[in-house]
């Protein structure tokens, strides 16, 4: 059986790459003017802020069970809820505007929040 402790790790992942997938596929279906690439970018989108929401609540029931003090891992809990929010701004841009000026804002966005994300997590790891 899988615990939220290990849980959170494997999932983890999943976001920051989806992502980065997503709005590659979503600037690639632009630049090459392929409507398919869209349809895949929106996808990973898609599955990928499912893939954050779990791990914002294994992340959260990880942190309850007491491992670390609740200070060490407030910075990462912020920046990941943020990386959260915006990945629901982005997908649901990707469906409907995807290469608006505001959806570009949120794309970048999106992509410094997960670096603070996926840096605060590595300080906690290491």
């Amino acid at each position: 059986m899988i615990s939220s402790v290990s849980f959170h790790p494997f999932i983890s992942h999943f976001p920051p790459s989806l992502f980065v997938a997503g709005v590659l596929l979503l600037f690639l279906s632009r630049k090459k003017n392929r409507p398919l690439y869209k349809t895949a970018g929106s996808f990973n989108l898609s599955i990928g802020l499912l893939a954050a929401v779990m791990a914002d609540f294994s992340g959260m029931l990880s942190t309850d069970i007491g491992l670390r003090a609740v200070v060490e891992v407030e910075g990462h809990q912020g920046y990941s809820f943020l990386f959260t929010i915006l990945y629901g701004f982005c997908t649901g841009y990707s469906y409907t505007q995807p290469h608006s000026r505001t959806a570009h804002i949120l794309y970048g966005c999106g992509l410094l929040a997960m670096g603070a994300s996926a840096w605060s997590g590595y300080l906690l790891v290491f």
